[in-house]
């Protein structure tokens, strides 16, 4: 696992062991980079990276030109995985590292990002409840991006009145990249 662009181009991520971990892959990466990347301005970007696991999906946004990446993990053994990346990748002071379970966080934080990514393990039990969770929550801002990956098995609750959306599939994978809708919201959208 490696960055694809940017400042850090190249530059190899330690990634966990544990089979039951399945990190992005670099294709799929590089597909959902260069979808946001035909669509959105990565200049000064706020990310919420959530089952940030390695850090990869943050961290290339970072290298990117993203100003900020918050990264949202509660597994122990990818927090110190996350924690090293970052460290190596000399980008502490544009990071901020939450061990946490994101439903909790969603509900609880007050920030708004530009772009959010989920990369949830696919037997989590509330996957398919994830999109409207993160747009109810005050992480989606009207023209928030959302990134997520499921399996392809997986049902996944997606509203047309909630979100723009896109679907990928990679072999056993679907990658949704979703604009989110919130016509009520004052606030302009960001491109």
């Amino acid at each position: 696992m490696r960055i694809i662009a940017g400042t850090f181009r190249g530059r190899p991520l330690i990634s966990a062991r544990d089979r039951s971990i399945r990190p992005t892959t670099d294709r799929a990466k590089q597909t959902i980079f260069d979808m946001l990347s035909a669509r959105f301005d990565w200049t000064d970007a706020r990310v919420l990276d959530l089952f940030s696991g390695s850090g990869s999906l943050g961290l290339e946004a970072l290298s990117r030109g993203a100003a900020h990446a918050t990264f949202v993990e509660s597994a122990r053994s990818s927090l110190d995985i996350l924690e090293r990346n970052i460290r190596t990748l000399g980008c502490d002071d544009r990071s901020t590292v939450y061990s946490a379970d994101v439903f909790w966080y969603l509900r609880t934080t007050h920030q708004t990002f530009d772009v959010v990514f989920a990369d949830p393990p696919y037997r989590l039990e509330r996957i398919g409840e994830l999109p409207m969770r993160i747009h109810e929550s005050a992480v989606a801002a009207h023209g928030t991006w959302v990134v997520m990956e499921h399996s392809r098995e997986s049902a996944v609750e997606l509203h047309e009145t909630a979100f723009e959306i896109i679907r990928k599939p990679f072999g056993q994978t679907t990658v949704l990249v979703l604009k989110t809708i919130k016509p009520d919201s004052a606030a302009p959208e960001r491109t």
